[in-house]
């Protein structure tokens, strides 16, 4: 049997947020060992998932892609990454825990962009390189697994075209904050479609994008499995996932934000309104 449905990118981020949540390997880390939970709005839907809570998800983003721009929500409005250890959440920035990682252990880091070859595309404002900076490399040398939930709307033709483009110095002019690309050819992809294996064992393809008058960013679905597979899974859209909210937004003032970006320094006032926190 195959059905079709439509998921606008709150939805979709529910719907990831619930796979990952499902995954053996995360609740595995979660509850034997470190699971790291880095800051990105659809990461904030996966720690809801983790919690059973609800959480401010607009406050889990550092770097972020708000009211048309590159942007970053300042340091006071963000809401600390949350780090599983044994079941616990530790009051600890995930660097402090990175020396301890070992077998097992999972990192759950956002993405801005994914291609059809399973490369993950991730967006860098600190000089630093942000998480990736800190810790892309070391996870890699100790053979540790990083997990990137990150829904099909972000699909771009290329990543590793596009990570030929950017760079903080390298940029003129910027309508946003400056960036660079990263690209990760080897990262453990986890979109709507590895959400539906997970959760329903269905295969899935992405069919259509795009859509207006509030679909705009969703993805069209089709699945095919067994009639009751189908089915559940079906019900479980329509129940849990559908109606999902748009995530509020929440930007910082332009004046505090300190990224290296064309309108810092303007005052606030002089700023077009749809760029004011």
């Amino acid at each position: 049997m195959q059905a079709i449905f439509t998921l606008t990118p709150a939805e979709s981020k529910r719907l990831i947020g619930k796979g990952i949540a499902a995954l053996p390997e995360v609740r595995q880390a979660k509850e034997k060992g470190y699971l790291l939970v880095g800051r990105g709005s659809t990461n904030a839907y996966v720690l809801e998932e983790l919690l059973g809570e609800r959480v401010v998800k607009e406050g889990y983003v550092a770097g972020q892609v708000i009211r048309g721009i590159l942007c970053a929500l300042g340091p006071k409005e963000r809401t600390r990454p949350v780090v599983f250890h044994k079941g616990e959440v530790l009051s600890v920035e995930p660097g402090e825990v990175l020396d301890k990682l070992g077998p097992g252990d999972i990192l759950l880091k956002g993405a801005n962009a994914l291609d059809k070859d399973g490369r993950v595309g991730v967006l860098m404002a600190s000089p630093a390189g942000g998480t990736m900076g800190q810790f892309y490399m070391a996870m890699k040398a100790r053979g540790l697994t990083i997990i990137y939930p990150v829904g099909l709307e972000k699909m771009i033709p290329s990543v590793e075209i596009a990570a030929q483009y950017g760079g903080i110095h390298a940029l003129g002019k910027t309508i946003g904050a400056a960036v660079g690309v990263a690209c990760v050819a080897d990262g453990y992809v986890f979109t709507e479609i590895e959400a539906l294996e997970t959760l329903f064992g269905l295969e899935a393809v992405h069919v259509a994008s795009g859509g207006w008058g509030g679909a705009e960013g969703a993805v069209t679905l089709a699945v095919e499995g067994l009639d009751g597979d189908v089915r559940k899974c079906l019900r479980f859209i329509e129940k849990e996932i559908k109606g999902e909210p748009p995530l509020p937004a929440l930007k910082s003032p332009c004046k505090t934000c300190g990224m290296v970006c064309s309108f810092r320094g303007k005052e606030e006032a002089k700023l077009p309104k749809y760029l004011r926190g």
